[in-house]
């Protein structure tokens, strides 16, 4: 693979108006993003030949926590159902959830705002969550791709990294 043109990114712009429903500073400096989203364990293997997968997808609430220089401190998740419960009760508890983790920081003044985060990956209950730096080159001579994904979403964010762009 052709080196990367632009390479992993020391820090990250999220947009407040972009794909991430809350991203904000608290008062002390603090960052968050929150969000639900549907998510498998690493590793699952769809099977689409029947409807098995929506016992195993399960739609969460997420909240990362970084400190005023984009460090990654804290992140905690929170099960709203899974797909086979209904798509629509699953999301509303897991919106719920989002709003309950939440709820300890109402108090430092929340401002809806851009944040600049390092990349950084965490697993819990066996799903990986962050903001995951990857380049691919599909073909042997074709152009390097890189993005940061933030996962488990689909939301990839492009260089440059100060940018704000991303596409889902």
């Amino acid at each position: 693979m052709d080196e990367a043109l632009f390479g992993p990114p020391e820090r990250l712009r999220i947009p407040a108006e972009g794909p991430v429903e809350y991203v904000g500073r608290l008062e002390d400096g603090t960052q968050y993003m929150s969000f639900i989203t549907g998510a498998v364990p690493d590793g699952y293997l769809f099977n689409l030949n029947n409807e098995d997968w929506r016992t195993v997808k399960s739609w969460i609430g997420v909240l990362h926590l970084f400190d005023d220089e984009g460090n990654h401190f804290k992140t905690e998740t929170r099960h709203g159902g899974y797909d086979s419960e209904g798509w629509d009760a699953a999301c509303d508890r897991a919106w719920t959830q989002v709003r309950t983790m939440f709820t300890p920081y109402r108090d430092w003044s929340p401002k809806r705002c851009d944040i600049f985060v390092k990349p950084f990956s965490v697993v819990i209950d066996g799903i990986t969550h962050g903001l995951v730096y990857r380049a691919t080159q599909p073909e042997e001579d074709g152009p390097v791709f890189e993005g940061v994904f933030l996962e488990p979403r689909d939301v990839i964010f492009h260089p440059p990294w100060d940018s704000g762009e991303w596409s889902t």
